[in-house]
């Protein structure tokens, strides 16, 4: 069961997380999926960005979606594997 309050706040990782559950699959293969996927996006798209503060809002962005990500890897996808 989720928690409303964390829901909300990692709303854009709760969406995210249920449609690569759909469609790649919950657990280890889904997590790692996320992980390559967003990271290594946002690792490609801001490495020619020159611009710190630019830099540290995307660093910011790329935890919260990480931390959103923990948040359903183990409160969704494991409390719906039992």
């Amino acid at each position: 069961m989720m928690n409303k309050p964390l829901e909300s706040i990692f709303f854009l990782s709760v969406w995210i997380g249920k449609w690569i559950g759909k469609r790649i699959g919950r657990g280890l293969k889904g997590l790692i999926s996320f992980v390559l996927i967003f990271t290594l996006l946002l690792s490609i798209l801001t490495d020619m960005i020159g611009s710190p503060f630019i830099d540290q809002l995307f660093y910011f962005f790329n935890t919260y979606l990480l931390l959103g990500m923990f948040y359903v890897y183990a409160y969704d996808w494991k409390s719906s594997k039992k």
